[in-house]
This record gives structure tokens, sequence and C-alpha cells, in this order.
């Protein structure tokens, strides 16, 4: 489903709020695999997220997906793209990496 740039930019108000005020939360679980990896192998504290999610902007919008998980699939998804620096937990320097940001 296609997104004005309002719509997006409405979503990531809600976003943002809910970020500030502490009412979301990242997925750890065995669906998302991806996460543990990014936060075992990169310095990524709750701040850093934090930051990555305050930093989204519309032009960062890719597209809207529907949820596949059963019992949540009139869930709408919105997919981001941002490349970020992050610190390798292991390894001396910066690294840009991008980042695939479902919310």
């Amino acid at each position: 489903m296609k997104k004005s740039y309002d719509e997006i930019r409405q979503y990531l108000k809600e976003v943002k709020t809910a970020v500030s005020t502490g009412q979301y939360r990242i997925e750890h679980s065995n669906r998302r695999p991806d996460n543990a990896i990014l936060c075992r192998d990169y310095l990524l504290s709750e701040t850093g997220i934090q930051k990555i999610l305050l930093s989204l902007t519309e032009e960062d919008f890719c597209k809207t997906l529907c949820n596949q998980h059963k019992g949540f699939e009139h869930e709408q998804l919105y997919v981001f793209g941002k490349d970020v620096t992050l610190s390798r937990r292991l390894d001396i320097g910066d690294e840009k990496i991008p980042l695939y940001i479902k919310i």
C-alpha cells in the first residue's frame, strides 16, 4: 500500500513520541535473530537504539508490509532503511552499516 509523505510524517511523529516516552520495545525473539546479532556484534546501547529511531525521516521510508505472524495479520508494518555508523564490539573504529527497520 502506497503511503503519502504526510502519512509517513504523521506515523513517524507517533513513533518518536512512543520512543521518547519509553513506550516501545525491540523484539529479541527467535523470530528476529538479526536483532540479537546486531546487538551482539556492535556496541549498541538502548540510548543508541533510541537515537537511531528518533533520527528516522520520511526519506528513510521504503514500504509497508502486512504482518505475516499469526494473530497479527491486521497490522501494517512500516519499513525504513537507514545507514548508521556503529562500533564493532571487538574492533577499534567505526563502521557504516545499512539497517533495515520494521516498525
